[in-house]
């Protein structure tokens, strides 16, 4: 009896460790993921990109705190938009394979790991994303006048999704639906080049 109580501390133990520990990716067959670094922007001679169609009509409505909002949402896209998605992916898959069974030793505390990461991410990105997006009245109608701004926000929503989902433990097929959403936003800002030399 003592044995088996034994060999379940130091499984405990051992999963503990992986998750907090400074390590740079997630452990291979773990959910372990690190605690990722808060984010800081910089000064940069990054600009917005006007040539594309319709964002060239818009380009006398953009202000600077929008123009801010974007580099520094691209600087934080550029440095840990891979990472934080890696943990994701990395965790679901975990998930699953563990059956999607919470009680699983690790799993919860990997899950608050990642969740954290989003939290943090999305807080970063929240005032930004907000400031890129815009309501126009009365007709309700939405829209960044900046190239791929729009992208941003929508990412900036699907990690608030995500961190919601992995709190209140559900299965990894219900993960799924925002980590392929939040892939398709992130693509789509990398494939565009909005993001380079940020």
């Amino acid at each position: 009896m003592f044995g088996v109580r034994a060999t379940s501390v130091g499984a405990a133990l051992t999963v503990w460790l992986a998750v907090t520990s400074p390590v740079s990716h997630a452990e291979p067959g773990t959910g372990a993921a690190p605690t990722m670094p808060v984010f800081t922007p910089r000064p940069s001679a990054w600009a917005p990109d006007y040539t594309v169609f319709p964002y060239n009509l818009w380009q006398a409505r953009v202000t600077p705190q929008q123009i801010t909002a974007q580099r520094e949402a691209c600087q934080w896209f550029n440095a840990q938009y891979d990472e934080l998605m890696g943990q994701v992916h990395g965790f679901q898959r975990y998930l699953g394979d563990r059956h999607d069974d919470w009680r699983t030793v690790g799993v919860s505390e990997a899950g608050d790991v990642v969740a954290a990461n989003l939290d943090q991410s999305a807080a970063f990105l929240d005032p930004r994303a907000h400031t890129l997006f815009i309501v126009n009245y009365p007709d309700q109608s939405e829209y960044s006048p900046l190239f791929h701004g729009d992208s941003i926000y929508r990412l900036w929503y699907q990690f608030t999704q995500l961190s919601d989902k992995i709190t209140r433990r559900l299965p990894s097929g219900q993960i799924n639906a925002n980590t392929a959403t939040a892939n398709v936003y992130g693509t789509v800002i990398r494939d565009s080049g909005v993001c380079e030399g940020a």
